[in-house]
């Protein structure tokens, strides 16, 4: 009874919250992220990101029919999406368990949906600082969960997403982010709070051992480092001295070396083994049905039809676009492409338009996050634990960015 109270109290107040502040909801959506797996309330269950979501939605949705807030109309890059949508909706034609496939569905409209969100109701940079602190915040709070949870078990980090590599998939979303936004700030404080938090992600990034997600972000902050516009010093100063305080905080204990010491060549060719396995046993799956693929959704109940190491790519075949062209088909895997090339060249041409912005280096950091994500896909299927949806909020933030840019550019009107 007192977990029902409580429970009903948490909803009424965050739907009030969000119905006077509706972008606060995207920062409770980042908030929530972490904590995505279900409340047992006996016979009644509840998932707090999908429940802070809909009660987003709903608010917006009321909103928007009392015309109270008319600014729903930025459609940046949604269009490119519904494509991807249509070819779901289609391969849903092959669902073999209606609520499988109901889940799969709602996942990736949830994507487009919290992206669509995000560029309406941030429309200023207030607005703006409250969800990167958010994001920062939330990022610390699973940093030091998952630093405490590593020295006491000894097992690689998994903090709150109960999968090292799903920690890195989300770590490497908001380091980029931290750091684009470490170079971008002018105050001393705020620099080393960032600094601080920047510092925590990498150390529990590093805790996660997850070989891809570390050549994932390393090639991505490449990529950040040289498109960054500041002095070559200061971002040498910035890489060395997180450097330096990981490796210090490293070397400090002994259970964490001996862990490097296990990540060895042979251990390596055996994660890459694994993963090169899933490719014929996905092209095998979705021989017969090249155009819409097997189903969406219906991956989990077919994948032991096609191997006995069903153990091992269970629960995904570890490569999201793969799992796309399985499920979807040839055409769920161009339309998803498709959509991508539209972010990535809108993301590449908006580079010049804020070249000479003070906001550069963080819309860098911004389109990092954005990249970093797709490189980890190739070797990840991260559409879990809300690190989509994270996502979705950084393509968001990069493009309201481009925005604030555009509307100072152009010449008033009356």
């Amino acid at each position: 009874m007192i977990s029902w109270v409580i429970a009903i109290s948490l909803v009424c107040i965050t739907t009030s919250v969000i119905f006077y502040r509706p972008y606060l909801g995207v920062a409770l959506v980042i908030v929530s992220i972490p904590f995505e797996g279900i409340i047992d309330l006996g016979h009644f269950s509840i998932y707090p990101l999908e429940t802070i979501l809909a009660i987003l939605v709903l608010v917006c949705i009321y909103k928007g029919i009392l015309g109270r807030d008319n600014h729903f109309r930025n459609m940046k890059l949604v269009y490119c999406y519904i494509p991807f949508v249509l070819c779901i909706m289609l391969s849903a034609i092959k669902s073999i368990e209606l609520s499988l496939t109901v889940k799969e569905i709602v996942r990736w409209i949830e994507l487009i949906v919290i992206y669509y969100l995000t560029i309406n109701l941030i429309n200023d940079d207030k607005k703006m600082r409250v969800i990167l602190y958010s994001t920062f915040l939330t990022m610390v709070m699973v940093s030091v969960f998952g630093v405490i949870n590593y020295l006491s078990v000894g097992y690689r980090a998994m903090s709150f997403f109960g999968n090292p590599n799903s920690l890195a998939g989300y770590a490497n979303l908001i380091i980029p982010v931290s750091f684009g936004m470490l170079i971008a700030s002018v105050c001393l404080w705020e620099r080393i709070l960032l600094g601080i938090f920047t510092v925590l992600s990498i150390i529990i990034w590093v805790f996660t051992f997850s070989r891809a997600g570390w050549l994932s972000l390393i090639m991505t902050m490449i990529l950040v480092l040289s498109l960054t516009k500041v002095k070559k010093r200061v971002v040498l100063a910035l890489v060395v001295f997180s450097a330096i305080s990981v490796i210090l905080f490293l070397s400090s204990n002994i259970k964490i070396r001996d862990e490097f010491m296990n990540m060895t060549l042979n251990a390596t060719k055996d994660s890459l083994e694994v993963r090169a396995l899933c490719y014929p046993i996905g092209f095998n799956m979705v021989k017969d049905g090249l155009i819409l693929g097997i189903g969406v959704g219906n991956y989990p109940l077919l994948i032991k039809k096609f191997t006995e190491l069903d153990e091992i790519v269970n629960d995904n075949l570890h490569n999201q676009y793969l799992q796309i062209f399985v499920e979807t088909g040839i055409l769920g895997l161009c339309t998803f492409v498709f959509w991508l090339v539209c972010v990535v060249k809108y993301l590449v041409g908006s580079l010049k338009t804020l070249e000479k912005a003070g906001s550069y280096s963080l819309f860098v950091g911004l389109v990092g996050g954005v990249i970093v994500y797709l490189f980890n896909n190739l070797a990840e299927v991260l559409v879990v634990h809300g690190i989509h949806l994270q996502w979705g909020i950084i393509l968001g933030l990069a493009v309201v960015l481009t925005q604030f840019r555009e509307s100072e550019t152009c010449p008033k009107t009356v």
